[in-house]
């Protein structure tokens, strides 16, 4: 899955029926908690399927590897669509403010450098698996 074409279309594919389902269902139903379970389900594959391809792009032509790795750009998706959820469910609270923001902002951000960080490192043969006593 290395052409940026691929999460482009599949993008397309998680946006697209998302997005329909969220327009269906904040135009024809009442907010109940069926209902809101599922907007919040809709929400999540929404903004995964539209921040997909930008993180892949992202990936390929700004980072140093200059090379998409499928695992690091589903979680940062997922992880976006989680984020606005959780922003999304303390605006409908009311007790979303700029401090809450910034703390699940920043949070996120440091989690996803320490995981970028240890995905960056490298096994080296010969010099990691030797025991301490040899």
């Amino acid at each position: 899955m290395d052409k940026l074409r691929t999460y482009i279309f599949l993008g397309l594919f998680f946006s697209l029926p998302s997005g329909y389902g969220l327009y269906w269902l904040v135009m024809n139903t009442l907010p109940y908690l069926k209902e809101r379970w599922l907007f919040f389900f809709l929400m999540i594959i929404f903004i995964t399927g539209i921040m997909m391809p930008i993180y892949a792009a992202l990936n390929k032509y700004f980072f140093t590897i200059r090379k998409i790795i499928p695992k690091t750009v589903v979680r940062e998706s997922l992880v976006t669509g989680l984020l606005c959820d959780i922003l999304l469910w303390f605006q409908i609270g009311r007790v979303l403010n700029s401090t809450i923001i910034f703390l699940c902002v920043g949070g996120f951000i440091l989690i996803e450098i320490l995981l970028r960080t240890r995905d960056t490192v490298q096994y080296r043969s010969g010099f990691d698996d030797m025991k301490k006593d040899e």
